[in-house]
């Protein structure tokens, strides 16, 4: 399930390149919501620096957090490491395994390959389910992240907020320029308003 904000013209961040720019209340409330139904929330290393996360938290149930970076620079003192009750899970290649990146992190994370040069996804999507009990998996973006989900055909619910913004600029889309040129069909679930936001539920039609 992916959970994404974007202005009316399309831009997945505001002006400072955070989604947070874009939310409202209600968003804010829905975000917190859909956290508390998920079992694992995955999230790309930009994304996670950009929104300076902390761990998932939620009043009787904590997700477990996934970080996605093939490059492995990350901060093992930030916020998402220091956080939770449970280590985080970072996803990341061999080829960085065996560069020696890793060391730093094994400390703070479950640094797990998924992959020789690159992210197997459907192979990441197993080891979330069968190792952490990733049943209900909450995707959080950015727009890089969710085109490796897009080419693989591998997202069954999108929830899209549309703030009543214009933001112009280079923001980039939900999804980053990569994905297939196919088109996936989605089907309109429900639409709720508030305070001029739209609250959008989509599911992958895969008739």
């Amino acid at each position: 399930m992916v959970n994404m904000v974007a202005s009316v013209d399309g831009a997945s961040t505001g002006p400072d390149t955070r989604s947070g720019s874009l939310s409202g209340e209600g968003d804010r409330q829905l975000f917190h919501a859909l956290r508390a139904v998920a079992d694992v929330v995955l999230a790309g290393a930009g994304t996670v620096r950009a929104e300076n996360y902390g761990a998932p938290r939620g009043e009787d149930h904590r997700p477990r957090l996934a970080v996605v970076s093939a490059s492995l620079a990350l901060d093992p003192a930030a916020r998402f490491f220091q956080e939770p009750d449970e280590p985080s899970i970072v996803l990341t290649t061999e080829d960085a395994l065996d560069g020696g990146q890793a060391e730093p992190l094994t400390a703070v994370a479950d640094v797990r390959a998924v992959g020789a040069h690159s992210l197997d996804w459907p192979a990441a999507l197993r080891l979330l389910r069968h190792d952490y009990g990733a049943k209900t998996l909450l995707v959080e973006g950015g727009p890089s992240l969710n085109t490796q989900l897009v080419a693989e055909d591998l997202v069954d619910e999108l929830r899209l907020t549309v703030a009543p913004l214009l933001v112009g600029g280079a923001a980039r889309r939900i999804v980053a320029p990569g994905a297939p040129a196919q088109t996936l069909a989605l089907t309109l679930d429900e639409v709720t308003e508030e305070d001029g936001f739209l609250f959008l539920r989509y599911l992958r039609d895969r008739h």
